[in-house]
């Protein structure tokens, strides 16, 4: 699961690599971004979005709709995050494609979390800091 994360990272960041994104702040700094690029990836990004989609969204639609109702709203709306605020930078097929990709691997996450993890955020959380370092690492040493 891991190598697919990270392909879709790759595949991801490939997209948008002349756009500004969220990492594009650590372009070019090398060695000595690598901490503020850690903390970006494990405190900025990845803790709320998992606490907000994973941890809040998924617990709470369950009661309602069922669980695999519930994780495809949450991942649903974790791809439209992700996606749409590329829409008008990136044209619509790009932002298309990055609402599908983290939309899916939203719903794995959600999965691993709830049937494999029993409801904890950690796997997630884990895998979402490794995509965040990653396309950091990406714009830290300019790799695209």
């Amino acid at each position: 699961m891991i190598l697919v994360y990270l392909s879709v990272s790759f595949l991801s960041l490939y997209m948008v690599k002349n756009i500004d994104t969220a990492t594009s702040e650590f372009h070019g700094l090398g060695v000595s971004g690598i901490l503020p690029a850690l903390l970006y990836a494990i405190f900025n990004t990845a803790l709320p979005e998992e606490i907000f989609f994973r941890g809040f969204i998924l617990k709470r639609i369950p009661s309602k709709f069922g669980f695999y109702a519930a994780n495809l709203i949450q991942s649903v709306l974790f791809g439209l995050l992700h996606g749409t605020m590329f829409f008008s930078i990136a044209g619509m097929i790009k932002a298309m494609i990055i609402i599908v990709l983290t939309g899916a691997i939203a719903f794995c996450m959600g999965y691993v979390n709830e049937k494999k993890a029993g409801g904890s955020i950690i796997p997630s959380w884990c895998l979402h800091v490794l995509s965040n370092a990653f396309a950091s690492f990406v714009a830290l040493f300019s790799i695209l």
